[in-house]
């Protein structure tokens, strides 16, 4: 393990062997070294809890307003990110890295197409919110009506899932007593999981598993969540734009509102798609 590395420092020299998968870079900036040592023991502890081995620890005495892509520590965990020899990245919380929603956007983009995953042991989370049943670090319903009524399903990721999924959800719509047209949202989920499963499948063939969320708000919105993972490939603003597959462009003809995320640790792809009561019909 390499000593911490503050901004005034030179970068550690990167290994030549890329180490075993599960190894870490613990990662944090501050002022004052002392506070950027007991930082770094913390998330030390954090990643042993996990199993992670720490590979290397580097810190930044700098202020947070200062971009992360001009200091010196953080373009050392870049490097370290993108060359494989780290396969993770811990740092206290994302804003460390990325303060504004466009700057954790294009990180966790980033690591998604790496692959490589984030930890952040400071993200708070409140069990009385709807997310909390959700993945960690995927946003909830992007208007502000609270969720009156959900369910949520796992399920293998392949196109024959499909027929399945439908009745399932024709039947839980009809449970949720979602008042718009039920025929449109079967349209729609099925828009949905069709580009998840066609476009998500790993190259050797393993199955995964995706998680479909039917929720609906206080104000009769119907918000549909599709949950997979998606290793490798990046996502872009074309997801959102239906350019990735005709299931999504399909979902928009539809009326539906398209949206895309990427989790916090940079693990998981959502796509959702929102639904006003009467507002879209086949």
């Amino acid at each position: 393990m390499t000593r911490p590395t503050p901004v005034a420092g030179r970068p550690p020299t990167l290994r030549e062997a890329t180490p075993p998968r599960g190894d870490v870079v613990l990662y944090t900036t501050s002022l004052s070294s002392r506070t950027a040592g007991r930082t770094l023991a913390s998330l030390r502890e954090f990643a042993g809890q996990r199993g992670w081995a720490v590979a290397h620890e580097v810190y930044d005495l700098a202020p947070l307003r200062v971009p992360a892509r001009l200091r010196t520590g953080w373009c050392t965990v870049m490097r370290l990110l993108a060359m494989g020899q780290v396969t993770g990245l811990v740092a206290p919380a994302e804003r460390e890295v990325a303060g504004t929603r466009a700057e954790q956007t294009a990180l966790r983009e980033w690591l998604l197409g790496l692959p490589a995953f984030a930890a952040y042991p400071r993200t708070t989370r409140h069990p009385t919110s709807p997310a909390a049943a959700m993945p960690a670090g995927v946003p909830g319903p992007h208007r502000s009506a609270p969720v009156d009524r959900e369910w949520s399903q796992s399920y293998v990721m392949h196109p024959a899932s499909l027929r399945r999924l439908r009745c399932e959800a024709r039947m839980r719509l009809t449970l949720l007593r979602w008042p718009g047209d039920i025929a449109t949202a079967i349209e729609v989920v099925s828009g949905l999981v069709h580009d998840t499963a066609t476009h998500d499948q790993p190259a050797d063939g393993t199955p995964r598993s995706m998680m479909l969320r039917l929720a609906v708000t206080e104000d009769e919105e119907l918000v549909i969540d599709v949950h997979g993972s998606r290793p490798g490939v990046p996502v872009g603003s074309a997801a959102a734009a239906g350019e990735t597959g005709s299931g999504l462009a399909y979902v928009r003809l539809l009326g539906a509102k398209v949206d895309h995320f990427v989790s916090e640790d940079a693990r998981l792809r959502t796509v959702r798609a929102v639904l006003l009561p009467g507002e879209a019909s086949l």
